[in-house]
């Protein structure tokens, strides 16, 4: 019985954190600017036209409750580990899932103008942020 008890705390602990931290500010660009490995990233968003109308979290973390905090939990404790033990990415590169992120929320926002160009599926594989990365993060 003990052992269920404890299991409904955690449980409840888990789940109100996850409806917690987009209330945080961890999807802020002022957040995401307190590690020095994104100075530029946070630089090109705050003089780009996004900076008016998203987050840092609107481009970069999924939408669902539950999907949204387990992957902000990931990344943010994969971040966190990458900065404690001085192995930060001189480059931070996208990966195969936030590529998939990162396009579902071009989508989400920008979709009802892009038809089938934005569907990889049906346009060669094209990510949005290959082309129009500049518009955000110029290099």
């Amino acid at each position: 019985m003990l052992e269920w008890i404890a299991a409904l705390v955690v449980l409840g602990f888990c789940m109100m954190l996850m409806t917690r931290i987009p209330a945080l500010g961890l999807s802020e660009a002022k957040f995401c600017g307190s590690c020095h490995a994104m100075d530029y990233e946070v630089s090109t968003y705050s003089h780009s036209s996004h900076a008016r109308e998203a987050n840092c979290g609107d481009c970069h973390d999924p939408h669902g409750l539950v999907t949204g905090s387990m992957y902000a939990a990931y990344t943010g404790s994969r971040d966190v580990y990458r900065v404690v033990t001085n192995t930060t990415p001189a480059e931070i590169r996208t990966t195969s899932l936030s590529k998939k992120v990162i396009q579902n929320n071009c989508l989400r926002c920008h979709g009802d103008i892009m038809g089938d160009i934005g569907d990889t599926s049906k346009n060669g594989g094209a990510y949005c942020f290959q082309c129009h990365r500049n518009i955000v993060h110029p290099k």
